[in-house]
């Protein structure tokens, strides 16, 4: 049995406005297919159907202001209240204090600790493996989790492998960067192969930034293109997809790309949708951010 899990940062409930929430501007069929007649929103937060249940997540914490990345991430891989200990939202990256807590606490280590297996599968490129040896503080919250356990990120060759993918899915930079290598890949191919590297592992996780800077940009195109690329992988994924064996999850960290009115995150509920063996199990144990993590670890370690 695997774990699937899928981060797409910045990612919350939104109004039923085309304008305003792309997810109601997009085509989403692998996304409608899980959420039955109509797409989550805020007047839509609760959905079971024959395939998957959608629940509501806390991403404010009991903290005010805006969520940002480095607390929310921080709650939602290590099950700790970050912006409670710094005393308020902080990001885009982890502040100081919160990084031996990622390094202690983070899900890969305690997953380690049950001698369960695990992947991070999001390959990076050559420069950007050396930017982050030059400026340690800025390692976001998973590639410094995964990093401080197996001592380092899977690379360029590890993509080109077919054994890690690309942080937007299709793999379009590349080239651009310095890998000539490695060709850009249909969507649908991208998911398939997630689900087989994912196979050996009881815990597979792939990080979806793309999202949250297609809010930030304000721009309608850039964020329908966000979210339908994001489909076809989902298509992809369910395609190959054992629901009786594994379990598949999508949570985000704060809300952003579905209100396109502001550049700045928002304080809605992020959508947990889960799908598959214990997709009752997760929807109903997850209520905040800082509950992903313990109900992770709870699942695996009673098989």
């Amino acid at each position: 049995m695997s774990l699937y899990l899928i981060f797409w940062d910045g990612v919350g409930y939104g109004r039923k406005d085309a304008d305003e929430n792309p997810f109601f501007a997009a085509r989403l069929p692998a996304l409608q297919a899980l959420c039955g007649d109509a797409l989550f929103s805020l007047n839509r937060r609760r959905i079971v159907t024959h395939r998957a249940s959608i629940v509501p997540v806390n991403a404010t914490l009991g903290i005010a202001g805006l969520p940002q990345s480095g607390t929310g991430q921080t709650a939602l891989f290590t099950g700790v209240n970050a912006p409670r200990i710094v005393g308020s939202h902080f990001g885009p990256y982890p502040y100081s204090t919160l990084v031996p807590i990622i390094r202690e606490k983070n899900i890969f280590r305690r997953l380690h600790s049950l001698g369960a297996s695990y992947r991070f599968v999001n390959g990076f490129p050559r420069r950007y493996i050396e930017y982050l040896e030059a400026h340690a503080s800025r390692t976001p919250v998973v590639a410094l989790a995964y990093s401080s356990v197996t001592g380092s990120l899977h690379t360029h060759l590890d993509v080109h492998a077919g054994t890690a993918l690309s942080a937007d899915i299709i793999g379009s930079r590349w080239k651009d960067l310095g890998h000539a290598d490695i060709d850009e890949v249909e969507p649908e191919a991208a998911g398939e192969n997630f689900v087989r590297i994912g196979v050996p592992y009881d815990f597979v996780l792939f990080e979806y930034f793309i999202t949250d800077k297609a809010g930030h940009s304000q721009h309608r195109g850039t964020a329908v293109d966000s979210l339908e690329r994001l489909d076809r992988f989902l298509d992809g994924i369910l395609v190959k997809f054992d629901v009786q064996r594994d379990t598949l999850l999508l949570i985000s960290d704060h809300g952003n790309i579905e209100d396109l009115t502001t550049k700045s995150h928002t304080r809605n509920p992020v959508p947990l949708i889960a799908a598959g063996r214990h997709r009752e199990y997760f929807a109903g144990a997850i209520r905040r951010l800082t509950d992903l993590t313990p109900a992770i670890i709870e699942s695996i370690g009673r098989r």
